[in-house]
C-alpha cells in the first residue's frame, strides 16, 4: 500500500479513531512535491499585518512556499506587498520583468519601485513608468511601451489584521471560508496590535510537526511546565473546538485567574478578558492571541526534514501605553516565547528523526488533540482529492 492509499483511508476517519498521520507523510520527497501542488499552489500565506503596511509606499517583502513541484525542495518565492498610492493593499512577484533581477529587499516605504539593475522603474501598482536607454540615439527602433509591460501580479487579501497572499490568480476568496473564524477573535481587534518583533528561524524537523505542535493542547502540561504553567497547569480549562476544512482552533479560559486584558481596555467583556485563542488557517498560519499580545507563525517547508518560522509578536496598544518602561515589558514578552521555542523544538526534531526508522502503533489521540486531528485531515484530503 502507498503513503497515498494510507492518506486516502486516514482522511475517513472520524475522530474517535484518529491518530497520527502515516510516517511516509513526514519523510516522503514525493509527498513533499504533492504538498507544493495540491496545498501551496493554492493556499492562502500570511506574510505580515496590516499596522506593517500603514502608510501609501509601506513595503514588505515575504517568502511564499512555492507551488511549483518540480522547484527544489527549499524553493520559495518572493513577493512585494505594498499599501499603493490609493490606500489599497497590492502584490507582486518580486522579481524586474526585464532581465529577472531581486527587486526590493526587507521592509521600508518607497515611493516607486526602481530596479537596481537597470533603473527599469514601476509604480507601486506594477505598471511601468519607464526604462533608460531602451532605444539607441538616432535609431528608428521602436521605442518601449511602457503601457504592455508591469510586474508579475499576485492575489493578497487583508482579514482580521493580517495580509495574506495567494500565488493562485484563480483561488477561492479567504475571508468567506474563515467567517467562523472572524467571530471568535473580532472581540480583540486585533489590528489594532502594534508589531514589537520579527525573526526568522530553521527547525530541523518536517513542517506538518510544527503546526501539528502548536494545536496541541495536551503537550502544554508536560513541555511548557516551566513557561506557560509556570503558576499552574490549565489543562482543565482548556476547551476544544472542532474544526472545518480551513481552520481550527481552541481556547484557554483561566476560569480562576486574573483579568490578562488591560483595564483600559474596553472592548474586552467577561471571560474575554481571560481568554487565550490558539488558532490555525491552514495550511501555515497558526497563532496565539491574547488580550494583551499576539504571537504568531508562518511556516514554510525546506525540505522533508527542515522548516523555516517566521515569527512575529505584537502588543495590544493599551498594554503598551501603559508599560512604564516599554522595553523592559517587550524583552520580558520575548523571553517567555523563547524559552517556550527552546522547549518545543527538541521534541519535535526529535519526532521527525524518530519518523525516518520504523513505523510504530501510532496511538489514538487525546481530545486534547482534537485541533491536530483537524489538521490532519485537511492534509490527508487535499493529498487525496477527497472532500
Amino acid at each position: 500500500m502507498s503513503v497515498f492509499d494510507e492518506l486516502a483511508a486516514h482522511a475517513e476517519l472520524e475522530f474517535p479513531h484518529g491518530r497520527m498521520l502515516p510516517l511516509e507523510t513526514y519523510r516522503s520527497e514525493a509527498v513533499l512535491a504533492a504538498e507544493r501542488a495540491a496545498i501551496f499552489a493554492s493556499g492562502w500565506t500570511c506574510v505580515g499585518r496590516t499596522a506593517d503596511l500603514a502608510s501609501p509606499g509601506d513595503h514588505l517583502v515575504a517568502e511564499v512556499p512555492s507551488g511549483d513541484p518540480s522547484v527544489p525542495a527549499d524553493g520559495h518565492r518572493s513577493v512585494i506587498v505594498v499599501r499603493d498610492e490609493h490606500g489599497g493593499l497590492v502584490a507582486h512577484d518580486n522579481v524586474c520583468i526585464h532581465r529577472g533581477a531581486r527587486l526590493l529587499e526587507g521592509c521600508g516605504n518607497v515611493a516607486r519601485i526602481t530596479c537596481p539593475y537597470h533603473a527599469w522603474t514601476f509604480r507601486l501598482d506594477g505598471s511601468l513608468i519607464g526604462a533608460p536607454y531602451m532605444s539607441e540615439p538616432g535609431s528608428d527602433a521602436r521605442a518601449l511601451r511602457p503601457e504592455e509591460h508591469r510586474l508579475g501580479p499576485i492575489r493578497s487579501e487583508e482579514w482580521e489584521g493580517f495580509v495574506f497572499v495567494s500565488l493562485d490568480p484563480d483561488a477561492p476568496a479567504l475571508a468567506p471560508r474563515l467567517a467562523g473564524l472572524r467571530d471568535v477573535l473580532a472581540p480583540y481587534r486585533l489590528d489594532g496590535y502594534v508589531p514589537v518583533h520579527q525573526q526568522v528561524d530553521v527547525w530541523q524537523t518536517n513542517w506538518k510537526l510544527l503546526v501539528e505542535n502548536f494545536m496541541d493542547a495536551y503537550h502544554v502540561f508536560k513541555v511548557h511546565k516551566a513557561t506557560f504553567g509556570v503558576n499552574g497547569d490549565h489543562t482543565l480549562d482548556t476547551v476544544m473546538h472542532p474544526g472545518t476544512d480551513h481552520w481550527a482552533h481552541h481556547v484557554v479560559v483561566e476560569a480562576d485567574g486574573d483579568d490578562i486584558a488591560h483595564p483600559d481596555n474596553t472592548t474586552l467583556e467577561g471571560d474575554w478578558r481571560k481568554t487565550i485563542v490558539l488558532a490555525a488557517v491552514f495550511p501555515t498560519h497558526v497563532m496565539q492571541v491574547q488580550p494583551d499580545w499576539l504571537w504568531y507563525l508562518q511556516i514554510s517547508p525546506l525540505g522533508t526534514d527542515r522548516v523555516r518560522i517566521r515569527w512575529d509578536v505584537s502588543v495590544a496598544p493599551e498594554v503598551l501605553a501603559g508599560a512604564g518602561d516599554r522595553d523592559a515589558y517587550v524583552a520580558d514578552l520575548l523571553a517567555l516565547l523563547h524559552a517556550v521555542n527552546a522547549e518545543d523544538q527538541p521534541v519535535i526534531e526529535a519526532v521527525r528523526r524518530n519518523a525516518d526508522g520504523p513505523q510504530f502503533a501510532r496511538g489514538p489521540l487525546s481530545y486534547l488533540e482534537r485541533n491536530v486531528f483537524d489538521f490532519d485531515r485537511f492534509v490527508a484530503r487535499a493529498l487525496t482529492s477527497r472532500p
